[in-house]
């Protein structure tokens, strides 16, 4: 394998050896910097990084089944280690997920069961099955390995990164799903430098629906991460933060990326400031969920 060359022998080092993901100057303020997650190989997502964290749990098992319920992007990266290494999936998934997620998963062999209600509803549905079938269930909502993957990995990028322009990340702004990137970033931040990083939160307003992301209530994962503020944002501001993305730098990202960028235009100031765009938009775009403004 030649890293510089980007030659690689497995599936895994094509994950690995791509680490860090990029970082990139973005246009909408003065010190502003985006973490672009959509360079993971797999699920174009974070949950790549969390997928391979509770994967490799499972390969200790004796189990030939993974089981999860989720909304999309770690259903994805769960399909593709599965593939890999010759495990059957069973995903749980809410039936109002984008289509292309379930179109995804079933290309890479996955048994997708479509249901009605939320994730988090269909967590007990999951436990039941792996109870019955044996099938190893991660339980990415409560596995502390979630945002351990992010603290080992996506922040330690993070620092160095931006230590390398001679500066540290004054402020992080990240959406809360799970809670687990926000975690396990807000972990290593608050543990490194304390109070001198702002670690900002990124949930949807009341009534709204963000894909990706939903409102916290203390309970969880989130329950590990350090939040300094917590903003609510709504599903047109996060189009809109899509948008000035796509006009300002060409990039098309995915709407908890752009709720990021909602939240950053609520400061606004000269603070160096890293937002961690999960996705990309594409997922999104063909179902319809990113229109043109």
């Amino acid at each position: 394998m030649s890293r510089d060359l980007h030659v690689f022998e497995d599936p895994i080092s094509l994950l690995e050896d791509m680490w860090p993901t990029p970082i990139l100057r973005l246009k909408i303020g003065k010190d502003v910097w985006g973490k672009l997650e959509f360079f993971n190989p797999f699920s174009r997502s974070i949950k790549d990084r969390t997928a391979w964290f509770l994967f490799r749990e499972a390969l200790k098992s004796d189990s030939k089944e993974i089981v999860e319920a989720t909304s999309g992007n770690l259903g994805i990266a769960l399909s593709s280690f599965s593939s890999i290494f010759e495990k059957k999936a069973s995903i749980f998934i809410p039936s109002s997920a984008p289509l292309t997620f379930k179109a995804a998963m079933r290309i890479l062999g996955t048994n997708v069961v479509e249901m009605g209600g939320s994730t988090s509803e269909l967590v007990p549905l999951v436990k039941m099955y792996s109870k019955n079938s044996g099938a190893y269930h991660p339980d990415q909502f409560n596995n502390e390995l979630n945002y351990m993957a992010h603290y080992y990995t996506t922040a330690k990028e993070i620092d160095d990164q931006i230590n390398s322009l001679g500066k540290i990340p004054e402020r992080i702004i990240a959406t809360a799903g799970t809670g687990g990137h926000l975690a396990g970033i807000s972990k290593f931040f608050k543990e490194k430098y304390g109070n001198k990083v702002e670690i900002v939160g990124v949930q949807p307003a009341e009534g709204e629906r963000i894909p990706g992301i939903k409102r916290q209530d203390g309970k969880g994962l989130i329950s590990h991460a350090e939040i300094d503020i917590m903003i609510d944002i709504t599903t047109r501001e996060a189009m809109d933060g899509v948008i000035a993305i796509a006009r300002t730098s060409g990039i098309i990202i995915g709407i908890s990326s752009g709720a990021t960028v909602a939240a950053y235009k609520k400061f606004l100031d000269d603070k160096t400031t890293v937002l961690v765009f999960p996705d990309d938009g594409f997922k999104y775009i063909v179902d319809g969920l990113v229109n043109e403004k």
